[in-house]
């Protein structure tokens, strides 16, 4: 019943937003009670924090980790693994739009979780791009951490236009086609 709690969040959170799905409405859901459902999860706030580590395993994983010393053929595989999720799962695509909209108030209790969340993708980027930038595998004159956080920018902006227009917007295609750009190899002097 925890796992079917937590789906059942995720899908409310994800379109209703946090603050427009109720405790109530995920036990509705479940055919339960509001009383029954603090079995599993004491409010609302704890059934957050457990939808949104759930969203996050994938990415945590250890057999999902970029290797050390990743070459651009590895960060773009890395890129599009998680791209692929997020196409087979477009639920879970739309919670994190949804969320983390959200979540840019400080007073949303997911704000910390999205800060760390981003502060922590930057820095793995960041270490990626370094390495590669140190190989001469860079071509664009910017540096490792602004690559970072403009790759993070280009997916979330992706995925957020793929899901409100799918038969419109190709993600696959579109950050293939930025990822080659932004890794290729460095232009012949």
């Amino acid at each position: 019943m925890r796992a079917a709690a937590i789906e059942a969040a995720a899908e409310l959170f994800g379109t209703a937003g946090y603050r427009g799905a109720t405790f109530k409405d995920v036990a509705q859901k479940l055919g339960m009670t509001a009383a029954g459902l603090t079995y599993y999860f004491p409010d609302k706030d704890a059934l957050l924090t457990a939808v949104l580590q759930e969203r996050d395993r994938p990415a945590l994983a250890e057999e999902t980790a970029l290797p050390p010393s990743p070459t651009r053929a590895d960060i773009a595989d890395h890129v599009m693994r998680f791209l692929t999720e997020n196409i087979e799962h477009p639920g879970l695509a739309e919670l994190h739009c949804v969320l983390s909209a959200e979540a840019t108030s400080a007073e949303h209790p997911a704000h910390e979780h999205f800060r760390r969340r981003y502060r922590m993708a930057r820095e793995l980027l960041t270490d990626a791009f370094e390495g590669a930038e140190g190989r001469g595998d860079l071509r664009p004159p910017v540096t490792p951490r602004v690559l970072a956080t403009l790759l993070l920018s280009v997916l979330d902006g992706v995925q957020l236009q793929w899901l409100l227009d799918p038969e419109e917007v190709d993600m696959r295609e579109t950050v293939s086609a930025f990822i080659a750009d932004l890794l290729g190899p460095p232009a012949s002097a």
